[in-house]
């Protein structure tokens, strides 16, 4: 189970915003989580795992690069 990971969230607008999460696990594809947003908190859910950008972190454990839309 991954607890660093990092979200790209694609919003409504086409605008989109990298999330850095640590010490969480990784949701899984379908999956809906809340990222605030300029003091608002955003729905989004889960896509597809990138799995082409995982990549160790400086504790040795795999990171995961996952993607979002808003909703």
């Amino acid at each position: 189970m991954t607890y660093d990971h990092s979200v790209e969230l694609t919003r409504k607008d086409g605008s989109a915003r990298r999330f850095r999460i640590y010490g969480q696990p990784a949701p899984n594809k379908g999956e809906i989580i809340t990222l605030p947003i300029e003091g608002h908190l955003v729905r989004a859910r889960i896509g597809a795992t990138n799995g082409q950008d995982t990549v160790k972190s400086e504790m040795g454990e795999s990171v995961d690069n996952l993607n979002a839309k808003e909703i």
